[in-house]
């Protein structure tokens, strides 16, 4: 003869046993996709889109100024400063998209007043812009950059120093 047992729990129960078993059922998920993706290389298939992140930032700036006229030249490039190094005073002929890998990079305006951008953070650069960057921590500062440039253009072009002074008046 079979017994069925009968067991009442309450609902704080139940979610606590939900919750307990979560984790072992995402791991379970997790172990059932690597087993896919691991069948998949063993037999030599490459899924058809793979996304690397290179690095990830974010900004509150609500305008950007991508706009380039005519035809255009387009550069992804890992700057990589070393403590102390700097890019010099420069403008860019296209605006510039500057994700912050790691570290942290000071950027001086032409009015002497500076910004400091944090590691994952994202800032963009207007064309004729007039600024220095530079790595003013102790180690090695990274970042992202994409230039977009009149055709032809270099994506860097050196200028001298505005002189300038921060006043935090305003004046």
């Amino acid at each position: 003869m079979l017994t069925i047992f009968k067991t009442t729990t309450t609902t704080k129960e139940h979610a606590r046993r939900r919750n307990e078993l979560m984790p072992g059922t995402a791991m379970a998920a997790a172990l059932a996709v690597m087993g896919l993706i691991g069948t998949g290389s063993a037999r030599g298939q490459v899924s058809p889109l793979q996304i690397i992140a290179l690095a990830q930032g974010a900004t509150t700036e609500k305008v950007h100024n991508l706009h380039v006229n005519g035809p255009s030249d387009v550069l992804q490039a890992l700057l990589v400063f070393q403590p102390g190094a700097e890019t010099g005073w420069h403008i860019h002929p296209g605006p510039v998209i500057v994700v912050v890998k790691s570290g942290a990079l000071t950027e001086t305006h032409s009015d002497g007043c500076t910004t400091l951008h944090p590691s994952g953070s994202v800032f963009f650069e207007s064309a004729g812009e007039v600024h220095n960057a530079a790595n003013q921590t102790n180690g090695v500062t990274e970042v992202y950059a994409t230039f977009l440039s009149p055709t032809g253009s270099q994506p860097l072009i050196k200028v001298p120093d505005p002189g300038r002074v921060c006043r935090s008046d305003g004046k």
